[in-house]
């Protein structure tokens, strides 16, 4: 009986031991697993984008503000009433289109009246002439029928000034307000009462001001100083660069800036009296840089810096000097060379010191 117990203690042990190894071989495996999921983890994918070598000016930015190149307010300057108008409120206009009409009878009535008295006087100073040739009139009688002439002439050009004043044309072409009456009211009874403004916007004005030390740096004390301008919508979109065509004489105390204004063709008449536009100003000789896009760069308290992918696939962080913008690109001066593949997408979830993989590369950036 006791060999028989001592074979059955022994089987007992042998199956607990096989339990325990069991149990420590799976909770191993557990332990191993996560560890061979994260060695088989693929790496966080990045677009990159090269550098691109452009030639470009180092330029001053600043904003603008278009005026009309010329403005005309438009008053009646002989009294009547309003017969037509001979345009569209807030259309364009060609030079001498005829604008308004007041009522002309009782001005062509006055210069019919006032060419009969100029005739009679004519008339009567040739009469005197001849009298006097032959000694027949005195001295005095000629000087008086001369003088009466005169007038009559004076008084017959005033009529004919002021039937032409009956019609108000366009001085040039533009583009020409609200009018501020109808046809049938009383106009001209006050030398102020506007009737309508006239802009000639073909071409227009761009203001601006630049301050003092910038002013200077360009050379724009000296004198006439030659300089074309970029002169662009918001968005540096539908530019034109035209002269720069005014410097003023002075510097304002109040605000140390300088004020300036470029002419602009307009032809499609994009550009409209009031609109704020972009300046932009050449201050350099043309120079090679290398361009990235604006939003790839960061900047903190250290500086301008990029996100860069290494031969090894390793993100780097490389400290940059930049310098004006183009468009959407960003100048670097300095920290970069073209072969470098910068991050411009995915770079949220990567940081330096990552090991990345590419998922496209956008050529276009490439010089």
């Amino acid at each position: 009986m006791r060999p028989d117990r001592t074979r059955n203690a022994l089987r007992r042990r042998l199956c607990l031991s096989g339990a325990l190894a069991l149990v420590v071989t799976a909770t191993a495996c557990r332990d191993r697993a996560p560890s061979a999921s994260a060695e088989g983890a693929p790496s966080p994918a990045v677009t990159v984008t090269y550098p691109v070598a452009q030639q470009v000016r180092e330029q001053i930015d600043v904003t603008g503000t278009v005026s009309p190149s010329a403005t005309v307010t438009l008053v009646a300057r002989v009294q009547g009433e309003l017969k037509a108008i001979g345009f569209t409120d807030g259309s364009n206009v060609r030079k001498g289109q005829l604008l308004f009409r007041i009522e002309p009878d009782t001005y062509r009535a006055q210069l019919t009246y006032d060419q009969a008295s100029l005739d009679n006087a004519n008339q009567e100073l040739a009469r005197q002439k001849e009298m006097a040739a032959e000694n027949a009139t005195s001295q005095s009688n000629l000087q008086k029928a001369q003088t009466t002439r005169d007038q009559a002439v004076a008084k017959r050009d005033m009529s004919r000034i002021n039937l032409n004043y009956t019609e108000i044309r366009a001085p040039f072409a533009g583009r020409i307000g609200a009018r501020t009456v109808d046809v049938g009211n009383l106009v001209g009874a006050s030398d102020t009462a506007k009737l309508a403004t006239l802009d000639r916007i073909q071409p227009a004005y761009v203001d601006f001001t630049l301050n003092e030390r910038d002013a200077r740096r360009l050379g724009l004390f000296k004198q006439d100083p030659a300089r074309r301008v970029l002169v662009t919508l918001p968005g540096g979109k539908s530019g034109e660069t035209v002269p720069l065509d005014f410097v003023d004489t002075r510097v304002d105390q109040g605000s140390g800036a300088l004020r300036m204004r470029a002419t602009v063709p307009n032809h499609e008449t994009q550009f409209v009296p009031g609109m704020s536009v972009e300046v932009h100003i050449p201050a350099s000789e043309p120079q090679t840089v290398l361009l990235v896009p604006e939003t790839a760069i960061s900047r903190d308290q250290a500086g301008a810096s990029v996100l860069v992918v290494n031969p090894a696939s390793v993100v780097e962080k490389r400290m940059i000097a930049t310098a004006g913008l183009y468009g959407t690109q960003r100048a670097v001066t300095a920290g970069m060379t073209p072969g470098d593949r910068v991050v411009t997408g995915g770079a949220i979830s990567v940081t330096p010191g990552s090991h990345v993989r590419i998922a496209s590369t956008q050529q276009q950036g490439r010089s």
